[in-house]
């Protein structure tokens, strides 16, 4: 079970495990979870202070003896939306401090977290209708690793934000990249530039690694170049 989703909405790493222990222990002392964990127990402790400060974890004592419950896992959908309510009672102050027009520069990103962040930076002002162009993941061994962990995400954006989506990938994806209603795809037997995306002013190239990595321009003129050479790409391509 991947539980990184659990550290993006907040959780740390050590919270992570503690919730998931109790989750398969159920009632328990502070030494099974310790033992369960495998973790110290100075950061067991702060990890079900943490817990219990967020709202996802209880105890009750027995003979003066502390015994901890996980809370139940819809309880995280609360504790997401207390800390989305907190969020928009600062987001006017926020937008405030922005500038009126963004800087062109550009970021750089590391982890699949990173990528993530990287990825919803990318589409955070698209409006629908915008046209959103890609150029796939240029290693068929990493294709469906790299889509379900991080495009996934990424798609259901696109969708709830009803962009138009134009995909280029190698001749050699044809049977491996599924049927799309959200998505027009082109084939090219040539070699492609990297795995990178482009909307709105911003360009987001990335490097599957070992360890991702990625870069985000924003830049009128460098993506004015880029989706010039994509769309001369997407005349040559095969559906």
């Amino acid at each position: 079970m991947d539980t990184q989703i659990l550290e993006d909405v907040g959780l740390s790493n050590t919270e992570v495990k503690v919730f998931m222990a109790l989750l398969e222990l159920g009632e328990s002392k502070a030494g099974s979870i310790i033992t369960n964990t495998k973790l110290q127990s100075s950061s067991v402790y702060n990890a079900i202070n943490g817990l219990i400060k967020k709202g996802l974890l209880s105890y009750i004592k027995k003979s003066n003896i502390k015994y901890y419950k996980a809370a139940n896992p819809e309880t995280i959908l609360d504790y997401i939306d207390t800390k989305k309510k907190e969020f928009e009672k600062i987001l006017p102050e926020l937008k405030i401090k922005q500038m009126n027009q963004e800087e062109e520069g550009v970021e750089f990103y590391k982890s699949y977290k990173g990528i993530r962040t990287m990825l919803r930076d990318l589409l955070i002002d698209a409006k629908p209708n915008d046209v959103y162009r890609y150029y796939s993941i240029e290693d068929p061994k990493k294709y469906d690793f790299v889509r379900e962990k991080v495009y996934s995400v990424q798609k259901l954006q696109r969708v709830t934000k009803q962009l138009k989506s134009k995909a280029i990938f190698p001749e050699s994806f044809r049977k491996i990249v599924p049927m799309s209603k959200t998505s027009e795809k082109r084939f090219l037997d040539m070699p492609l530039p990297p795995n990178s995306q482009m909307i709105n002013n911003k360009i987001a190239i990335i490097s599957w690694d070992d360890e991702p990595s990625g870069i985000l321009i924003k830049s009128k003129s460098i993506y004015e170049q880029y989706t010039k050479f994509f769309d001369s790409l997407w005349k040559m391509g095969n559906k």
